[in-house]
């Protein structure tokens, strides 16, 4: 690359992160105080509460942090974006307090490396001038959407596959029940056994197997497992299940009615999915099939028309 071309490269490179960072502060729809409540939040649900750190160490970075803990306000750590964040991160199958913490490091990382693999692809295919700096911008954002868009749809497809595993774990649930079990054992052999199996229903199972072992009501652990998984079908399950419970009436008969209404759901549902692809594979036969049919049935007429008007 030339010298004036990697000189306004960098020019360029170190303009747009100026303008992102006096925009950033002095933004006309965000002020520098909400920006600074902001980092506030971020630093003290990273690193929990600044007076309870060893902030005793001379270090240059651990004096910045200090000075910065100590003129930070002292905002709320639950923000909304970061329950929605940490319910999605549950649902996607990874729980804990440092799933969020991750998450953010996952996400810087992957908009550094796409943006610095961008900028590597421009020069390796010799772009000169300002498309370099073009495609290291395409590569912060395909760098800071992948992380949302994958663990997004981790999170649906893992719903989805509790769902339809949800029938045949209330079948083992009914056999275990009519086999003289309580239904917390039941629940525990059950998830045990599913877990083994590397099904995601397993994990969920245990979780709440735990829950009634800790002293929880069957209720509350049933409505946490709908909340962690955000499966429809569990809520009337766990409403027949806690109703059955207070008025004392045998578990088996209603496992059993709640099971077979299910396997008519999941029916349903795959014959609702098998009418949707007469409709979905319209478009790619049109769009790809039908242009080459036709050009393999029209396509010799039409070379033979050609030359006999030539000839002609």
């Amino acid at each position: 690359m030339p010298a004036i071309y990697a000189s306004l490269t960098v020019f360029f490179l170190f303009s747009a992160i100026s303008i992102a960072i006096y925009a950033a502060i002095y933004g006309i729809n965000r002020p520098f105080d909400e920006r600074i409540t902001e980092i506030g939040v971020k630093m003290r649900v990273a690193y929990g509460n600044p007076a309870n750190l060893d902030m005793e160490s001379n270090t240059f970075a651990r004096s910045l942090f200090r000075w910065v803990a100590r003129h930070l306000p002292e905002p709320a750590p639950n923000t909304p974006e970061r329950e929605k964040l940490a319910q999605i991160l549950v649902r996607a199958g990874f729980p804990g307090s440092g799933a969020v913490r991750t998450f953010h490091f996952a996400r810087l990382a992957s908009t550094a490396g796409a943006a610095l693999l961008a900028l590597v692809v421009a020069i390796a295919f010799g772009f000169h001038g300002i498309k370099p700096l073009m495609f290291m911008l395409i590569g912060l954002g395909v760098g800071a959407f992948a992380p949302n868009y994958y663990i997004g749809r981790k999170a649906k497809n893992r719903q989805q596959a509790i769902a339809s595993q949800l029938s045949d774990v209330l079948d083992l649930l009914v056999v275990c029940v009519e086999a003289g079990l309580g239904l917390s054992e039941a629940i525990k052999i059950v998830g045990s056994e599913t877990q083994r199996q590397n099904q995601e229903i397993g994990t969920e199972l245990s979780i709440v197997s735990a829950e009634l072992a800790s002293g929880n009501s069957l209720g509350q652990a049933l409505r946490s497992f709908a909340d962690r998984t955000a499966v429809e079908d569990i809520k009337p399950l766990a409403a027949t299940l806690v109703q059955s419970e207070k008025l004392g009436a045998s578990i088996g008969p209603a496992l059993r009615s709640i099971s077979d209404s299910m396997r008519i759901t999941r029916r349903l549902r795959a014959e609702e999915a098998a009418a949707k692809t007469t409709v979905k594979i319209l478009f790619p036969l049109v769009l790809f099939i039908l242009p080459a049919m036709m050009s393999v049935i029209v396509g010799p007429a039409m070379i033979q028309i050609m030359r006999a008007l030539t000839h002609a």
